[in-house]
This record gives C-alpha cells, sequence and structure tokens, in this order.
C-alpha cells in the first residue's frame, strides 16, 4: 500500500508511559507516533539519554531531524558548531549537514526527536536495538550493528563523536 499525504488519518492518543520501546547506543526512544501513525510524514519520539552518552559523528541522507530539550543540558555538534542545549532549546539538523550529541552531565537527559520523513530512520533504529535474548542489547552489539546498518540506511558515520 503506497501512503500519501492526502491518505486520511487517524487521531492517536499515547499515554505518557506508552509508545515503542528501543534501546540505542547510550539512550532509550520511547515512539510516540512513528511512520504508521503519520503516512511517513514525521516520528515523534521521546528520548532519554544516559550520562556519557551520544552516537558517534554522522549525516542523514534521507531524512531531517528536530531536536528539542526537556530535561538536563546536551552538547550538540551540528555544521561544525558545538551548541550546548538547555531545557527548552530547539535545534534543525537538516540532512547532508554532520552532526552528533553527547550527554556531557551526571543525569540523563531527555529530548524530543522529529524525523521528517521517518520510515528509514525507524527501521535503522529497530534494527540497532533489536533485542538480545528478550534484553536489550548490549553497547558493543549496538555499536556493531551501526556500522553493518548505517549504509543501508543512507547514514555515514564520519568518525568518534567529537563531544
Amino acid at each position: 500500500m503506497t501512503l500519501s499525504n492526502d491518505t486520511p488519518l487517524a487521531p492517536k492518543v499515547v499515554a505518557p508511559a506508552g509508545g515503542v520501546v528501543i534501546h540505542g547506543p547510550g539512550d532509550i526512544s520511547h515512539i510516540k507516533l512513528s511512520a504508521a501513525d503519520t503516512c511517513n510524514r514525521l516520528s515523534f519520539t521521546e528520548y532519554h539519554v544516559e550520562p556519557g552518552a551520544g552516537p558517534p559523528l554522522h549525516v542523514h541522507t534521507l531524512e531531517d531531524e528536530t531536536f528539542y530539550i526537556l530535561e538536563g543540558t546536551l552538547s550538540f555538534h551540528v555544521g561544525g558548531k558545538r551548541i550546548e542545549a538547555a531545557p527548552g532549546t530547539t535545534l534543525f539538523g537538516p540532512r547532508n549537514v554532520p552532526h552528533c550529541f553527547k550527554n556531557n552531565t551526571s543525569r540523563v537527559a531527555k529530548m524530543i526527536l522529529v524525523v521528517t520523513p521517518p520510515k528509514n530512520f525507524e527501521d535503522f533504529y529497530a534494527g540497532i536495538g533489536a533485542p538480545v535474548n528478550g534484553k536489550p542489547p548490549e553497547l558493543p552489539v549496538v555499536i556493531d550493528r551501526i556500522g553493518q546498518l548505517a549504509p543501508k540506511h543512507g547514514l555515514t558515520i564520519l568518525g568518534p563523536n567529537p563531544l
């Protein structure tokens, strides 16, 4: 089935603890609205980023990301600039612009991530965070999966996180 922008959408309510949960590299994502919910228009995910965690420097070729900080402070590297993002900060990371983030604090940081269009990114994240024997994957497994799956999903890993 092909979905377009004129495909009717159904309203959806997600409880505070609701949503699909996926474990990433030091983070837990709670997908509140997915590609399937929005006809691939956007995804809306609450991220919990552990202290010291953050992805490697990378670039997306297929999607844009918008970050909104809810709790804590996250350091971002976007387009060659370092940004300290406190609660209430919004950052837009367009496709083809190198970026990464890191939680350089001692507490969990929370943010909202909006991805447009989301289907490809959701498939990538589901692949790197797939459970191992019913449990969240260990960090070395996630890192190995990132290296394997990134090229298949239009992501290029540019190097370690510079933050």
